[in-house]
């Protein structure tokens, strides 16, 4: 299990997407050993290099992408998974300089024509300055998200 600091003064940013696909085929793509780090945390040029998955709760995983010279390795534990409504993990990067874990919150809801995906990042509020940026990096998440279903 991933031993961090915890998070002291919480920021949310929220961010949501309608998957015109199953509810249960999305849910378990979130905990596909196979596939995972081939869009999760992943960017458009960036290489996968490692995808370790136990997808169980108090399960870790570390998914790892070569981004130019860099490796950006997450980091992480899975805190709740209740098929196929909700997932909870706690995570952090390795090459960042801050110790505290995120916490990532997803609640899946069925649609008329698939499911709609809700996540919750709590991050320490130093990082607000970011808001614009983490949307954006979870845009490109479910963008990953997207093509792995298709």
């Amino acid at each position: 299990m991933v031993e961090r600091r915890n998070i002291i003064n919480v920021f949310k940013v929220t961010v949501s997407r309608e998957f015109n696909f199953p509810l249960e085929i999305v849910f378990d793509e979130w905990l596909d050993t196979k596939n995972l780090g081939k869009w999760l945390f992943s960017t458009p040029e960036g290489v996968d290099k490692v995808s370790d998955v136990d997808p169980r709760v108090g399960g870790d995983f570390r998914i790892g992408e070569r981004r130019g010279e860099e490796m950006a390795m997450h980091v992480g534990t899975f805190h709740e998974i209740d098929r196929p409504k909700r997932i909870v993990f706690s995570y952090y990067m390795e090459t960042a300089n801050d110790d505290a874990l995120s916490n990532v919150i997803i609640d899946f809801e069925k649609t008329e024509n698939g499911c709609r995906v809700l996540i919750t990042h709590e991050m320490d509020d130093v990082w607000s300055e970011y808001e614009e940026l983490t949307i954006q990096g979870w845009n490109m998440i479910f963008d990953g998200l997207e093509k792995v279903l298709n």
